[in-house]
């Protein structure tokens, strides 16, 4: 049996314990505080990171990984493995995809790698379908295939304070004449087919906002009976707000087991702090 390779970048989250356990490797990216950079997971977790947002005077930057050190990771893996297959945050929010993708092309070896379209949970997902799939004995242009599938049919909907840490990280474009009366509302934001942020909608309040990204999750789900979904509530740094909505996903959806997910630091400094989401994936 062929033996298969998986790579990720550090916004899937995945924990330290899985990494270990399914040998994945992952490529981190960073959160930059002025001169200082530190690598997600590595250098910086989530729960500090959470902490110290609300204190900083300037919003932290985030860099994606150099080319070399995906063509280090790659020739490595390649020195046991037969072959590679990694999945990674949208092309359309960084340009880690991109830099994996030319990597690939600058090693010999078997190597796919695919655009997630979207990050976090179901970047998570995929990494761990991934993983089910190699110790089942797929091949690796089955889990390739299956991999191609889920970022075709990821949704995401976030709720955030504002879009301040947005449009200042350039992660949302086309709002910037809206963005002082937006600031009074509640701004949805949905991950597009090709893995861009766009505005969705604006509700008055909180409540109306994530009953509202309810809906939306409703329909899809009707639009699909009987078909599982993968679900995860994510949030950055209001862990019993997640809790809650999380409880009230599982009692009006009975048939789901809702997962709970916090956001990685380097997404998070591009939604700020606040933000609550669902993500999901049909199938």
């Amino acid at each position: 049996m062929a033996k298969i390779a998986i790579v990720t970048d550090s916004t899937a989250h995945l924990s330290d314990d899985y990494i270990e356990r399914h040998q994945i490797t992952v490529v981190p990216l960073s959160v930059n505080f002025g001169t200082e950079s530190r690598r997600e997971g590595i250098e910086i977790r989530a729960d500090e990171f959470y902490q110290m947002l609300p204190g900083l005077k300037e919003l932290p930057t985030t860099s994606q990984p150099a080319v070399g050190e995906f063509v280090q990771a790659f020739e490595k893996l390649l020195e046991t493995h037969d072959s590679i297959i990694g999945a990674f945050l949208s092309a359309n929010l960084s340009g880690t995809f991109s830099t994996a993708r030319t990597a690939a092309g600058m090693v010999e070896g078997d190597i796919t790698v695919i655009d997630s379209k979207i990050t976090s949970f179901p970047l998570e997902s995929m990494i761990r379908e991934a993983v089910e799939m190699r110790d089942a004995g797929k091949s690796k242009e089955e889990i390739a295939a299956r991999l191609q599938y889920i970022a075709d049919n990821n949704r995401g909907y976030f709720v955030v304070d504002s879009l301040n840490h947005l449009h200042k990280g350039g992660r949302i474009s086309g709002v910037s004449a809206l963005l002082g009366s937006l600031l009074q509302v509640k701004p949805i934001i949905h991950v597009t087919r090709d893995g861009k942020l766009d505005l969705f909608d604006k509700v008055r309040t909180q409540r109306k906002a994530l009953d509202r990204i309810v809906e939306l999750f409703r329909a899809d789900k009707e639009a699909k009976p009987g078909q599982p979904s993968r679900f995860s509530v994510v949030y950055t740094d209001r862990p019993e707000e997640a809790k809650q909505f999380q409880e009230r996903i599982g009692n009006e959806f009975p048939d789901l087991d809702p997962q709970l997910t916090q956001l990685s630091p380097v997404i998070g400094t591009h939604v700020g702090p606040g933000m609550l989401a669902i993500t999901y994936y049909m199938g």
